[in-house]
């Protein structure tokens, strides 16, 4: 009879552990899949990802916030685009160096309804970086655009 509950309650933590395990699995797979494919918010940044990925800085200056642009990089830079988008993308990759780029996530800022910081995920063949920006919803258009730090 002793031998039979040292078993039964053997078996009784194996599945506890087990649904433990299950559980944690599901609250990570949880927390990393909180990007909805179809929210205007991340299809915009997709089209951004792509931009990105194919290094094309036309259609990512088009992103940008244009009150953003015109300050840094038309007036601070003095159009030097290369630049503006190095000091964009944390510096330490070089925009046309940049080999994979994924949105890790995106959440609007505190209480507001407009303002969202984006995470990208940056790799070139050397390095491997974090980038945060931010991202304005225009509440009038419902047109979206990003920014970052200014100076």
């Amino acid at each position: 009879l002793c031998v039979k509950k040292t078993n039964m309650t053997k078996h009784i933590l194996l599945l506890f552990s087990l649904l433990l395990v299950a559980f944690f699995a599901q609250s990570k797979q949880n927390s990393t899949s909180k990007i909805k494919e179809t929210a205007p918010e991340t299809i915009f940044l997709r089209k951004v990802e792509s931009a990105v990925r194919t290094h094309d800085a036309d259609l990512l200056l088009s992103y940008m916030l244009p009150d953003y642009k015109r300050t840094q990089h038309d007036e601070f830079l003095a159009g030097n685009t290369i630049q503006f988008l190095n000091e964009f993308f944390c510096s330490t990759i070089p925009f046309n160096e940049i080999t994979e780029v994924s949105l890790i996530e995106y959440s609007l800022i505190n209480k507001s309804k407009t303002d969202y910081q984006v995470i990208f995920y940056l790799k070139s063949s050397s390095e491997e970086s974090m980038c945060t920006f931010w991202m304005k919803k225009d509440s009038a258009t419902n047109v979206f655009s990003i920014y970052s730090a200014v100076g």
